[in-house]
């Protein structure tokens, strides 16, 4: 994959790759229990809730068979410069969103230390000549830090009855499908 810093929208098997933001007033038990998680246009693009967004992939290093980024999003007011991370559970989202989550994030001096900082590693799964062109053609895996293949996983909202399943992205250790990614309308910085 690209060795440089670029944007672009992650799209897999499911399609296109958003977060979840739902209207308030579209339903407002679930726009503050989902909004940021990362989602799937096939699982979720029917609905109001599906926002499609674009990715900036800043890049730090390659280490092995592995190229290390950083995750950000790269556009829409409401995310732009938010960055990729998940909680303790594997679940993926944007974190320091809007204004409140940018003030956060600005006061926060955790957030200048790089060590601390998410990385993503891509790892791709054909070998590929290194030319720009052909670089939406490659398949890769999303990994976390520790490794995480990035999954489609079902979760389950008990707060309503009957109990209402969603589809997000999560790394970690729970069921789900491994995703095999691909990028679209790649733009390199």
């Amino acid at each position: 994959m690209l060795q440089r810093t670029f944007t672009a929208e992650l799209h897999c098997q499911y399609g296109r790759v958003g977060v979840v933001e739902t209207p308030l007033a579209a339903d407002p038990r679930f726009s503050a229990d989902q909004e940021g998680w990362l989602c799937t246009e096939d699982r979720r693009g029917a609905t109001l809730s599906f926002k499609p967004i674009v990715f900036q992939f800043l890049f730090i290093e390659k280490k092995n068979d592995r190229i290390h980024y950083r995750v950000n999003c790269a556009d829409t007011w409401q995310y732009a410069g938010a960055r990729l991370e998940q909680n303790k559970n594997g679940w993926l989202g944007l974190y320091g969103t809007h204004v409140i989550g940018r003030v956060i994030d600005a006061l926060n001096p955790a957030n200048l230390l790089p060590a601390l900082q998410p990385i993503w590693k891509i790892e791709t799964l054909q070998a590929w000549d290194g030319d720009i062109q052909n670089a939406e053609n490659i398949a890769f895996y999303l990994r976390d830090r520790n490794g995480h293949r990035v999954a489609q996983v079902e979760s389950i909202y008990r707060r309503s009855t009957p109990h209402l399943r969603h589809w997000f992205l999560n790394a970690g250790q729970m069921d789900g499908e491994i995703l095999k990614f691909h990028l679209h309308n790649i733009k390199v910085s």
